[in-house]
């Protein structure tokens, strides 16, 4: 078996990136409704999201996309998404 190799690209393991280009190409948000393709979230994930978050997630890849994904995904665990 090959031995698995973790890229990285501007400091963002590839396939965290693979992961997080697919998320935004698909229809389905991360809460498991309909989304549009190009979209983060959809809407009433996004309307859950402080302002500074909301604008932080404009970021390009590799220029804080990532983490903001990751901080909206955290906020919406603890405060939208919770049962």
């Amino acid at each position: 078996m090959p031995k698995r190799i973790k890229l990285k690209v501007k400091n963002v393991e590839l396939y965290d990136s693979i992961f997080l280009l697919k998320e935004l190409k698909s229809n389905e948000c991360a809460c498991g409704k309909y989304k549009k393709e190009g979209m983060s979230f959809c809407y009433n994930c996004y309307q859950g999201l402080p302002d500074d978050m909301q604008k932080a997630l404009y970021n390009r890849f590799g220029l804080g996309y990532e983490q903001a994904y990751d901080d909206a995904v955290g906020w919406l665990k603890v405060w939208e998404w919770e049962d």
